[in-house]
């Protein structure tokens, strides 16, 4: 079993995107929701991007979420991204963003947090069960915020991607090329 595997088992079904083709982000106060679509350049990759949104679903239950709770307590990024490509698991968090991306950083940040326990508990699993053989080389993890450009003017189909920054910032006008991520 891959750890692509083992993750999607330890994650629940109930949080996966309802397309798994389009990330979608929707805010208050503005007319258009940011849609951009996977493009996976007909490779078919086995993936399952999954939706962790506070607005939708609860799934950090055991956080307060009253006022008085400590600021940045409940942010995640928009998106994660589970991919299996050359014997290698792939996480992408992902946030989407229309206008200013400060911020953006935190909240992936927090979201690595996140990615931090599931591999704990792939291991745990293992340890303690046998269950499991979560190896954590052969997991890559990318932040990357996916700012929007409002025309199709702006190129962004040849841009090259540093993989080795701790941040990817992407430019979209709709499109995410996810082999250049990987």
């Amino acid at each position: 079993m891959t750890e692509y595997d083992q993750l999607c088992l330890i994650l629940s079904d109930e949080f996966l995107a309802s397309s798994q083709n389009i990330m979608v982000e929707k805010k208050e106060g503005t007319h258009k929701a940011q849609r951009v679509y996977i493009d996976d350049g007909k490779r078919e990759f086995i993936r399952s991007l999954y939706r962790f949104d506070l607005e939708e679903k609860e799934f950090l239950c055991f956080f307060d979420k009253t006022n008085d709770s400590p600021e940045g307590l409940r942010k995640f990024c928009d998106y994660v991204l589970l991919v299996q490509h050359n014997n290698k698991t792939f996480i992408l968090l992902i946030e989407l963003k229309r206008g200013e991306i400060s911020g953006a950083d935190k909240q992936l940040k927090a979201s690595e947090v996140f990615i931090e326990f599931l591999q704990n508990t792939a291991e745990r699993l293992h340890r303690d069960f046998s269950d499991f053989n979560f190896n954590r080389s052969n997991v890559v993890l990318r932040k990357i915020i996916i700012k929007e450009v409002k025309s199709n003017k702006t190129e962004t189909k040849g841009t090259l991607i540093d993989k080795n920054q701790d941040i990817i910032s992407y430019k979209s006008s709709g499109q995410f090329p996810l082999a250049k991520f990987l």
